[in-house]
């Protein structure tokens, strides 16, 4: 009998152990989403803003920061090495084949988002980039089968409605040069580039699903920077057929801040998006494509602010009301999820 009260003992804290731990990198990736999410494309508009104009560099930029990761998986491997536990590489075939669809999936959105913010303001595109969520509740019900409930039906709603407003209004804070055609051009293509990303996060989901193995950290590092990498790729051969690679130095001769500050603002940029990336794949990993959405749309707030208050950007009441209207439908969103999770918690105990 205290064999088995002594078991139970261990399995719970256990459990509350490896509740501890994932609670602590579903943050620590919040964290490294919000950094990545809100300096990321301000420096990325920093470089169209003063004379950058490769927008497939711009695109690269997003995931070619994937060799960082080589420092968290050696430093795990050589740990783990250490305590004679080292596993070396664990993506199955499988994986890396997942892992190469998904890469080039994220650098064509990478290509789409860089486009569109050649021609538009942070404050626009970070609202058209929130409507992600609408888009990953959609396909989160087409692809893993998340139900679809009467809120995020109305999240749906209220996005779509915030992007119409936006589209109507937007002579008021087209960007000096940028022709009404190239406005709505960036305004389809930013919009576009939500709608991938949305299919993006639950096909990962899927591919977490389907992995058949435990998720550690190591497997989550491997995947995204096998990801990247491909992503990466995808960017590289339409930069060697426009010959980016050759004009960055002329570019940065003729730079509006000087070259020196050319090179830090595109470095930081691949920095920082890579933050996002690892963030954005280790929520889903750890939690839900939906999380990852709903964190996503949550710093669009942030995201304003930043643009008002370092880009000068204007925040006029079409801005406005678009944000209220993202705001509100995350947060039927967030109450429809909190209200799933409370139930399923009630039955479980019920059962138990």
């Amino acid at each position: 009998m205290e064999n088995s009260q002594g078991s139970n003992n261990e399995t719970n804290e256990n459990q509350r152990s490896n509740t501890l731990k994932g609670m602590f990198l579903v943050l620590m990736n919040c964290v490294l989403m919000t950094i990545g999410q809100v300096a990321g494309p301000l420096l990325l508009r920093i470089y169209y803003l003063h004379g950058g104009e490769r927008k497939w560099l711009n695109a690269w930029l997003l995931t070619s920061g994937f060799p960082i990761l080589i420092l968290p998986i050696a430093f795990s491997y050589l740990r783990d090495q250490a305590k004679g536990q080292a596993t070396g590489l664990l993506v199955t075939p499988m994986l890396v084949a997942a892992s190469a669809i998904l890469g080039l999936l994220l650098g064509l959105d990478g290509y789409l988002y860089s486009f569109g913010l050649s021609y538009l303001p942070i404050s626009v595109s970070s609202l058209l980039g929130s409507t992600q969520l609408a888009f990953t509740a959609i396909f989160a019900l087409l692809v893993v089968r998340h139900k679809f409930t009467q809120y995020s039906v109305n999240a749906v709603v209220l996005m779509t409605f915030g992007s119409v407003v936006l589209g109507l209004h937007m002579n008021g804070d087209r960007p000096s040069g940028v022709s009404d055609g190239k406005y709505l051009l960036g305004f389809l293509m930013t919009l576009g580039a939500a709608a991938l990303h949305g299919f993006i996060m639950p096909a990962l989901e899927y591919t977490h699903l389907k992995a058949g193995m435990p998720i550690t950290f190591d497997l989550v590092m491997q995947i995204q920077f096998l990801i990247s990498m491909f992503a990466t790729l995808f960017c590289t051969i339409p930069m060697i057929i426009n010959k980016d690679f050759q004009a960055i130095s002329k570019e940065a001769g003729e730079y509006g801040l000087g070259e020196t500050k050319y090179y830090m603002v595109i470095v930081f940029a691949a920095v920082a998006m890579q933050l996002l990336i690892i963030g954005s794949i280790g929520v889903i990993f750890c939690s839900t494509s939906l999380l990852g959405g709903l964190v996503s749309s949550l710093l669009v707030p942030v995201q304003q602010v930043f643009a008002v208050v370092f880009l000068h950007e204007r925040f006029n009441a079409d801005k406005g009301m678009a944000l209220a209207l993202c705001l509100w439908g995350f947060a039927s969103y967030f109450y429809g999820e909190y209200r799933a999770t409370y139930k399923r918690s009630i039955k479980a105990r019920i059962r138990s």
